[in-house]
């Protein structure tokens, strides 16, 4: 269990009890929710566009309303501020990246999928028509949100294995976005994408952050520290497609997100 305390402000998680996550010490900073303007914690628990009940259905309950990754433990706080102080993207999707390593699967990192759910509602409003079990079956309805440019969307990342250093994690990105962004005729994107890990050193707990407000720039920030902002509408698209796409690289967290993002649709 990761539980959080505040501190100046912020909402900071402690060293998980559980013995697997906690024997690497982990560093307080590298688990900062940062936002522009406020914590999300700060004033108290807030107030989640999606419903508990649809929120009860992504992983563990733990304090102030964050979900635990249940095969990494650890917690994701049900809102994502990157500009704005209330009413922030919620989170929609949870699950992890695993990896096969010799004969054994490794949990690479946890994976939390935030959304803004108002705006999603109102650029999506022709999939209304349909039921919550046909929503979250139809790729149409995913690339929608993928695609859609005024749907604020952040995907968090905590790295959970001492076996992930910098040139594996980025070449894992890099097989999966250089296809998607030669094919957008942008393949020098690739290039200042990986660029913003320069002396960046991995670790257990590692909080990876990237942000598209508009789909047409990409927000990096790692260790809660901002690290770039590229102005890439097909980064955007891409990065996302990795993980709401037709081959997802975590099933887990494309599914609870289709689930959440629909019942959502139909007042749930």
């Amino acid at each position: 269990m990761v539980a959080f305390q505040a501190r100046d402000g912020y909402q900071v998680p402690e060293a998980s009890k559980n013995p697997a996550t906690n024997a690497s010490g982990l560093k307080a900073e590298n688990f900062r929710f940062w936002s522009a303007k406020a914590a999300p914690f700060a004033g108290g628990p807030p107030v989640a566009s999606l419903s508990s009940s649809i929120l009860s259905g992504l992983g563990r309950p733990g304090t102030n309303g964050a979900r635990e990754e249940p095969a990494t433990g650890y917690a994701f706080p049900p809102e994502y501020c990157y500009l704005r102080e209330k009413n922030c993207p919620s989170l929609a999707g949870l699950g992890v990246r695993s990896k096969k390593i010799i004969i054994k699967d490794i949990n690479v990192y946890a994976l939390g999928i935030y959304v803004d759910v108002a705006a999603a509602k109102s650029a999506l409003s022709s999939f209304k028509k349909k039921s919550a079990e046909e929503l979250v079956k139809d790729q149409s309805f995913y690339n929608a949100v993928v695609s859609a440019g005024n749907v604020e969307k952040t995907l968090r990342l905590v790295i959970s294995s001492r076996l992930v250093d910098q040139k594996k994690f980025l070449d894992a990105l890099e097989e999966r976005l250089a296809p998607r962004l030669t094919k957008a005729g942008e393949p020098g994107t690739l290039v200042e994408f990986k660029k913003q890990f320069d002396g960046v050193h991995f670790e257990r707990g590692l909080e990876i952050a990237f942000t598209c407000p508009d789909n047409k720039k990409l927000v990096t920030k790692i260790g809660g520290q901002q690290k770039g902002v590229i102005a890439s509408g097909a980064l955007c698209s891409s990065l996302f497609d990795i993980y709401l796409g037709s081959d997802p690289v975590s099933k887990d967290a494309k599914d609870t997100f289709g689930r959440s993002l629909a019942a959502s649709f139909h007042g749930h």
